[in-house]
């Protein structure tokens, strides 16, 4: 048995303590001389209070209290001694038992209520039987105390761990949401518990498949691994490699009991990467094929643009009534050959990117510039174009990065309808490392289904678009040492935030 301070440990390799709170000190003696040969370490008390103190000092396995002392009853000390030593029996001494009075006294806690005058064999017997009855509370003590630690280090696992950890019980509903499930989702776990995982944590067209696996999991099936679009709270989604197990194959689980782990990874920046990878390696390989394409494809362009363009004077020249449909049919061809121009251009830029200066860039004047040189296709589109535009400065290629700003301001244009807004900003805090520029709209946003392709060479939600533009973008943003991060919600709009060097700050 233990003391109240390590009540929760094991049992020590010790003598049981029995402590005897009687006045009769004759009674005391006899039994210190029966009890000590047997093993126990006796200690005697004749009053309440001096019992009790005894008792929170060293504790006690056994407690043999008689039931009517000078300063008290052994019925009232009962509680106080419990409290003392939690694990301790309390074996109370009478000398006028009756039934009602036996009742009395155990019924508060007490083993067992001994009359006296007892025999030794039937008072050893009683004792033993207390000691084993402590002993056995000291073990479920310990156990429940172990269980308790083992199940607070898996928690402090689960919180802790940089892997999101969901469980979910038999009905699909959330019984468990780690932190970093929190952290990425940005959900509370009060937000999420209690919920249908499926419809908290996927978009719609992901449920279906993902259900699946959770129930061939349920089932049986051996645990396997797929990766699925995880819902962020503001309406993005990130890429989440899962590993599903069941939570125990011994029993099935109760309603409310986790019946499965869904354990995930974001491999988000991983995948992007692995693009990131593949488009530098084909572009890699396509550097050289560009420049022998270049020569071939601009030579016989600009020869039919001249050739069209005589075309055209000498149409102008013939009054007949063909020369304005012929000038028309001109007029297109024109057109469609210089878009061919623009995407060889946005095409050597791509593959071959030139040089680029180092210099001092003020981005308020800058942007002052492009907004100011858009402002009128925002009127006519009947899009307000907002400038909320602070002091800042980066280092790099002035005319790389009007490039870069006038992309994304045509873009968000184009994609705002009648009545919208775009807004464009930059600041930058005192000795920040990083000046901030903003293009947002109120447009139409991109389909959750593309947001992962929109920075790949030649796609284009576009009907006429060359599917370079935010490719080239990247590539020029990257190239000054700095970041993009495109944000958008279907219906609602979309955000590009541009993260650029500052002077002395630049690599």
């Amino acid at each position: 048995m233990y003391a109240p301070a390590t009540a929760s440990q094991p049992l020590p390799a010790r003598p049981p303590r029995l402590l005897i709170v009687d006045d009769n000190r004759d009674l005391a003696a006899n039994l210190a001389d029966i009890f000590e040969p047997r093993g126990f370490v006796v200690r005697f008390t004749p009053g309440a209070q001096e019992g009790l103190a005894l008792a929170l000092a060293e504790g006690f396995d056994l407690a043999l209290v008689d039931a009517n002392l000078l300063d008290a009853s052994g019925a009232d000390l009962l509680p106080a001694l419990r409290d003392a030593s939690p694990v301790g029996e309390v074996v109370l001494i009478t000398g006028h038992a009756t039934l009602d009075s036996a009742v009395a006294v155990v019924r508060p806690g007490a083993f067992q209520c001994v009359a006296r005058p007892f025999k030794l064999d039937e008072l050893v017997a009683t004792l033993e039987a207390a000691l084993r009855q402590a002993t056995l509370r000291c073990e479920r003590d310990h156990l429940a105390r172990q269980l308790a630690d083992s199940e607070q280090r898996y928690r402090d696992v689960v919180e802790s761990s940089t892997v999101l950890v969901v469980g979910i019980d038999s009905r699909g509903v959330m019984r468990l949401f780690n932190r970093r499930a929190g952290e990425l989702t940005g959900l509370t776990s009060e937000e999420a518990i209690g919920r249908p995982a499926l419809e908290v944590l996927l978009p719609a067209e992901a449920r279906e498949r993902v259900q699946k696996h959770v129930q061939a999991t349920l089932a049986g099936a051996p645990a396997g691994e797929f990766e699925a679009p995880l819902l962020i709270k503001d309406g993005r989604t990130r890429t989440v490699r899962w590993h599903v197990v069941a939570a125990s194959a011994e029993r099935p689980a109760a309603r409310d009991e986790i019946a499965a782990y869904a354990v995930g990874t974001d491999v988000t920046d991983r995948r992007a990467l692995e693009r990131r990878a593949a488009e530098a390696e084909a572009l890699a390989h396509m550097g050289t094929l560009a420049a022998g394409l270049a020569h071939e494809v601009r030579n016989p362009l600009n020869a039919a643009l001249l050739q069209l363009h005589l075309l055209s004077r000498g149409i102008a020249r013939v009054d007949t009534a063909e020369r304005d449909p012929l000038l028309g049919r001109a007029r297109i061809v024109e057109g469609e050959l210089k878009r061919l121009e623009r995407l060889l251009s946005d095409f050597l830029e791509l593959a071959r990117p030139r040089p680029m200066a180092r210099e001092t860039v003020d981005l308020a004047e800058l942007l002052e510039e492009v907004t100011t040189f858009q402002e009128p296709a925002a009127t006519a589109a009947g899009v307000t174009l907002v400038r909320q535009i602070g002091d800042a400065r980066a280092v790099g290629d002035r005319e790389r990065l009007k490039q870069v700003f006038l992309n994304l301001l045509v873009n968000a244009l184009e994609a705002t309808p009648l009545g919208g807004v775009v807004t464009v900003s930059c600041h930058c805090g005192v000795d920040e490392p990083e000046a901030t520029v903003v293009v947002a709209d109120s447009g139409r946003g991109i389909p959750g289904g593309t947001m992962d392709r929109v920075f790949e060479p030649f796609f284009t939600t576009k009907g006429a678009g060359t599917g370079l533009g935010l490719s080239i973008v990247r590539q020029i943003v990257e190239r000054h040492g700095g970041t993009i991060d495109l944000q958008s919600v279907e219906g609602r709009g979309t955000r590009v935030t541009l993260k650029l060097p500052t002077p002395g700050h630049a690599l």
